[in-house]
Formats: structure tokens, sequence, C-alpha cells
């Protein structure tokens, strides 16, 4: 997240106009109440003022780092405690060292020593105080990038509405699945009714629980073997399905109907150009308060693939996006002929 203040020439400047009160309380007290020279007090307030408002843009970088959480309230106090040290010390030091080099005023010098406690205590609020701002920025700023966030995600699905179930299930995959019941229903009538049932409960599953952002992993799981067990009909012995999943994962939100295109894509490429058995293994696990899903599947790294948009992979990472914010959380790799995508699911 960039400094705030350098978001824009017009929040620089209210920054440094914001503390041209402080400037001119600072000269009056040093005038009236401690009868300093003019000159001086205007030297003392612009020197003390002018560092400690450039050495403060710094706590910006503290706010950033340390989140205030609930549980770690104690910790979070003493970071910025230590912080404060740190910016006052050097913001006395500079300030101090600058006014003696200005002014050789021994009862001026003397003010400035004996005044120091007070100095301490004045900057030591003026830290809490920014740093108060910049977390109440901070926080306005999340806030509002949510809700953009959630905006653009109610965008698409308004727009998508009518296409869901092309932007979820490629055409072609029940145009195959049609076409290969019909060619079973004169081998394996059986095999037929079983492909036609499962496809069935498949679209009405993705009919019926379309608008749902999340479901738990286990339900998941459960349609994404769903439609492998359609595709196992079609290409029969050449395709194997294994999983690898730990009982923890399996009570953790995913969102919906996510499994499909990575599974479609996986078998797609890697049966193309491909006479071997292929071979998709489902792994999760949790781990640092996130569901993990990796898809795997091996294929002929000499065969050409087929010319396509990656719409699957591309609407995965699309949808993920909007839900959490980051990019970093569906990672590829393709490696020795084994083609794997992991998915990062926060768990909040």
């Amino acid at each position: 997240m960039q400094h705030p203040l350098f978001v824009s020439k017009r929040k620089l400047y209210t920054y440094i106009f914001a503390w041209m009160p402080v400037l001119g309380i600072h000269a009056f007290i040093d005038i009236y109440i401690y009868k300093i020279p003019t000159t001086l007090s205007v030297i003392d307030a612009g020197i003390s003022t002018g560092i400690f408002a450039m050495i403060g843009m710094l706590s910006w970088y503290t706010v950033r780092f340390i989140s205030i959480d609930n549980t770690k309230i104690l910790f979070t106090i003493l970071n910025h405690f230590i912080a404060a040290l740190l910016f006052i010390t050097l913001w006395f030091f500079i300030s101090n060292s600058i006014l003696k080099i200005l002014s050789n005023d021994f009862y001026f010098l003397n003010f400035i020593q004996t005044t120091t406690p007070f100095r301490i205590v004045i900057a030591l609020f003026f830290y809490c105080i920014l740093a108060l701002s910049y977390y109440l920025y901070k926080y306005y700023s999340s806030y509002k990038a949510r809700i953009e966030r959630e905006a653009e995600w109610k965008t698409l699905v308004k727009e998508g509405e009518l296409n869901l179930l092309k932007s979820q299930l490629q055409p072609h995959f029940i145009f195959n699945s049609l076409n290969s019941i019909h060619a079973l229903m004169y081998q394996d009538m059986e095999k037929a009714q079983e492909m036609l049932t499962n496809l069935s409960s498949y679209l009405r599953l993705s009919i019926e629980k379309n608008k749902e952002k999340s479901v738990p992993f286990s339900e998941e799981l459960q349609n994404g073997l769903l439609y492998c067990s359609i595709e196992k009909i079609r290409f029969g012995n050449r395709l194997d399905i294994e999983t690898t999943i730990s009982e923890d994962s399996l009570s953790c939100q995913a969102p919906f109907m996510i499994l499909q295109p990575l599974l479609e894509n996986a078998i797609k490429h890697g049966l193309f150009g491909f006479i071997g058995m292929v071979k998709i293994e489902i792994v999760s696990f949790v781990e640092d308060n996130a569901l993990h899903i990796l898809i795997k599947n091996n294929h002929d790294p000499s065969v050409h693939k087929q010319n396509g948009n990656g719409l699957g992979l591309t609407h995965v990472q699309h949808r993920f996006a909007l839900s959490f914010g980051r990019k970093n959380l569906v990672k590829i790799k393709d490696e020795n002929g084994i083609f794997q995508v992991e998915l990062i699911i926060p768990q909040y």
C-alpha cells in the first residue's frame, strides 16, 4: 500500500498545512509564556515542528506493518511504544543539534534543556495522533477496496447470470456426454443409463446451487468426483482418478464449482495426443489457515497442445482475484510431464 501522503499532492499539502497551527501555538508559548525573543521562538517552533512533521511521515510504515489485533493488544502497544521512542529520540537529537548550531544564546539553550520533558510528552502525544490517523486511513482504504471488490463481483454475477452454465460447464462437455450416451445405448445400456443419471445429477446440482459463493469442501469434492465419474465412463481405462484428502480439509469452505474447470482442463490436455493412461490426482490439506487443493495430471510434453484460450484456468484465476483480492492464490506448474494447479483458499 502506497504512503497516503504521496498518493496526491493535495494530501501532502494538507498534511503540511495541518502543522501550521501547531507551529503557531509553539511560537506563541515560547514568546508569551517563556518570554523567549520572537526570532528565537520562531526558529525553535519552525525547527522542532518541521523536523517532527518530516519524521512523522515514517510512522506510516510502523502502522502499515503493525496491525491491531485484539488477541495481541499488549504486543501491539509495546511495538508502538518502542517505535515512538526511536522516532522521538531521532527527532530530539536532530532538532536540538540544529538549534545549537543556529544559536549560542545561553538562556535559550538552557530553556531548550529545561523544557525537554515537556517536549517529549508533546512529541509522544503527536506520535499517537499520527498513528491513529494512519490507522483510520488504512482501515478506511481496506474497507473501500472491499466494497469495490464486492460491487465488481455483484456486477460480474449480474452480467453473467444468463451465461452461468456456459462459464462453468463447457458446452462441448455436455455435447460429448450426450454423444457418448447415444453410442453406449447400442453397446452397453447399463453404462448409458449410469452416465445419463450422473449427468442429470450434475446438471441439477449446478442449477440448484448456482448462486452460492462457497460450500464445504466435502460437497465440492463430491461434485468433482461426480464429474469425473461421467468422464470415466466416456474414457474407460484410459482415465484413472486418485485422491489424497486430509480429514481437516473436508470442513473447509471452497468456492462452488471450482474443481470442474480444473478437472476438465486436466482430462482434456492430458488425453489429447496421448495414447497411454492419464492419472488425475486430487490432493487437499490445510496449512497456515488456508485450504490447499492440488490437481495433477500426467501428459506427453512432446505433444503440441490444442489451440485454446485457457478459459477454464482464466475463469478460476478471475474468480479468486475478485473473491480474495489477491492474484497469488492460483499457482500453475508444469514439470517433467506433470501439470499441476494449486489453489490456496484462505479460511476466514
